[in-house]
């Protein structure tokens, strides 16, 4: 079949319109939808250009909920969900694409990432929940479990990152897309769980290869860069909510709260500012998340 046509890119872009045009070559190729958080004239002057591109403005309501309004749009059959700064050969992309009709039980498929002096990423892992409970010896026995009935290569995993995901749309939708409640990060380990709680499997495919240019999506900035410290650990801490007891997140967010501010205070006495800073950060994250006032901080940091 001709990829083409059954597969829309899904962009979700902040301040990324260098990366979008230098990746403009293979992305003119295919029916292309990009939700713009940043309100960019510059990208969306620039793209009306392409017959096969939509641009769609929208308030930055996070990465998630983005691309739940780009895959409601799509017009075709699947929808490759793809962060601005990975770079693919349409070959890459075409592998993905036929791993859907090798499989019958695929949920979604993500390809192997490689920096850009070619070196491999790790795309694919055991659970964030099993990372925290179980060891490696029991890790290797599951993925050897889960990977015994698959082509030689291919790779059964929990989850996927969400820099790079293929999904059948209509499967997409059925599963409830991204929980738009994780503004960024832990969204991919979230919807991978549910691929798997319907039975079908996450599979990284490591002879599809892609360049991930990690941090490059965007514009960095001290203050961009301390808000996505905080909302990583906040996103954990709801995935957490979402998978274990209340009792059982209590516990581990009072371990941490302990752990945190014994290393902020020994590293600020032996003058490690910035390590003690961070451990800082952690700790207001927790404040912000039992307090919810992560979920207004977020604006304030992205307006402009």
């Amino acid at each position: 079949m001709d990829i083409f046509n059954e597969i829309t890119l899904i962009y979700v872009a902040h301040k990324s319109d260098d990366i979008i045009k230098k990746n403009i070559n293979t992305i003119k190729l295919f029916k292309t939808i990009i939700v713009d958080n940043s309100n960019s004239l510059n990208l969306k002057n620039y793209t009306k250009d392409f017959d096969n591109i939509t641009f769609v403005s929208s308030p930055n309501f996070g990465f998630g909920h983005a691309n739940n309004l780009a895959v409601s749009k799509a017009q075709t059959s699947f929808v490759f969900i793809i962060s601005p700064d990975i770079f693919f050969s349409t070959d890459s992309l075409k592998i993905l694409y036929n791993k859907f009709l090798t499989y019958n039980n695929v949920g979604v498929v993500g390809p192997a990432l490689y920096n850009e002096v070619n070196e491999r990423r790790s795309n694919s892992s055991i659970s964030f929940l099993k990372k925290k409970i179980f060891r490696n010896s029991f890790q290797r026995k599951v993925f050897k479990r889960l990977n015994q009935n698959l082509a030689e290569g291919d790779i059964a995993c929990d989850y996927i990152i969400g820099c790079s995901m293929l999904f059948n749309k209509y499967f997409f939708l059925e599963i409830g897309g991204f929980d738009n409640n994780f503004f960024m990060y832990y969204e991919d380990n979230d919807i991978c769980d549910r691929v798997r709680k319907h039975n079908k499997m996450v599979l990284e495919i490591p002879s599809s290869k892609m360049i991930h240019l990690q941090g490059k999506s965007t514009v960095s900035s001290p203050k961009i860069n301390t808000l996505l410290a905080i909302t990583h650990k906040i996103s954990e801490y709801k995935y957490l909510n979402k998978n274990i007891s209340k009792i059982k997140l209590f516990f581990i967010i009072s371990i941490n709260v302990f752990d945190f501010l014994q290393r902020a205070l020994i590293n600020l006495f032996f003058l490690k500012f910035r390590l003690s800073y961070k451990n800082l950060l952690r700790l207001a994250s927790i404040f912000l998340y039992i307090t919810g006032t992560h979920k207004f901080l977020k604006y304030y940091f992205f307006k402009s």
